[in-house]
């Protein structure tokens, strides 16, 4: 008789404990999932493009703290272990849950060498690795510069990239919120795999760059996608919904030389003399 596929659990994650997958990543993820439906109507796409066996690379966009439960309902079939900010552990209980999750911590600002060789082993041993290249939450929404330390863990591991994109989480639990609002819509989406000697070879002048734009891409869509079923409600308006330029500071023309500068002058005295005449 064939095994039910929840219960598969050396497929899912090879090297666990079976009762531990089956907790976290069967009743305990479900739940989650139950949540996120009945509160927020949660969207998942692109359950095809999650390997059912062998290592993987998923790359998400980092909207909130809810972000690790969002991509894990998606993944659910292929439970990950994470890279995590230092500062998250430092809750005894929560760094307690996060590590049974398969959470690494790892120092933000420097190279943290042993939770990359972390990440390494879980891939070469065929299991799955969530990493957030932006390395904290985004401020307004929008998908920020990733990091270049990812691209070292990319090149050693070789193993395929699943690009996700999440909306919906910043106006739900947006950085400055102690806790999430109950209202509001979330989705979550994968893409196709990406072989990492075809991202190289195609976009090595900047493979980080092409990521974060195809995932900044996917994430506007599902914006898009949200706002329609809602009637324009959700998400509410932020940040993101402005173009990019909008943000940009407005470059200062260059310098005229000094001649021009004194018909500038004149030409403005003359402007001004002429005004009070006609007023006189």
């Amino acid at each position: 008789m064939r095994t039910v596929k929840c219960f598969q659990t050396r497929r899912r994650q090879p090297g666990r404990s079976a009762l531990s997958v089956i907790f976290w990543w069967v009743l305990v993820s479900n739940f989650t999932l139950l949540l996120l439906k009945v509160f927020y109507r949660i969207r998942l796409i692109g359950k095809e493009h999650i390997p059912e066996t062998g290592p993987a690379i998923f790359i998400a966009n980092h909207q909130s703290f809810l972000d690790p439960c969002i991509v894990g309902v998606l993944t659910m079939d292929r439970p990950f272990s994470s890279l995590a900010r230092a500062s998250l552990f430092r809750n005894p209980f929560f760094a307690w849950v996060i590590r049974q999750l398969g959470a690494v911590p790892i120092k933000q600002g420097r190279g943290d060498a042993g939770a990359l060789r972390t990440a390494l082993g879980e891939l070469e041993a065929g299991r799955t690795v969530l990493l957030y290249p932006e390395g904290s939450r985004t401020p307004d929404g929008r998908v920020h510069e990733f990091q270049r330390g990812v691209l070292l863990l990319i090149k050693k591991a070789k193993a395929p990239i699943i690009p996700i994109a999440l909306e919906g989480a910043h106006d739900v639990w947006p950085i400055g919120r102690s806790m999430p609002r109950l209202t509001g819509r979330l989705a979550v989406k994968a893409d196709e795999p990406i072989d990492p000697e075809t991202l190289m070879r195609e976009h090595g002048d900047a493979p980080m760059e092409f990521l974060r734009s195809r995932i900044d891409q996917m994430r506007a869509k599902l914006r898009d996608e949200l706002r329609q079923r809602t009637g324009g409600k959700y998400p509410r308006p932020d940040e993101s919904d402005q173009e990019p330029n909008q943000n940009k500071p407005v470059e200062s023309e260059p310098e005229k030389p000094k001649s021009e500068r004194q018909d500038d002058r004149n030409a403005g005295m003359n402007g001004q003399s002429g005004q009070r005449t006609r007023a006189e």
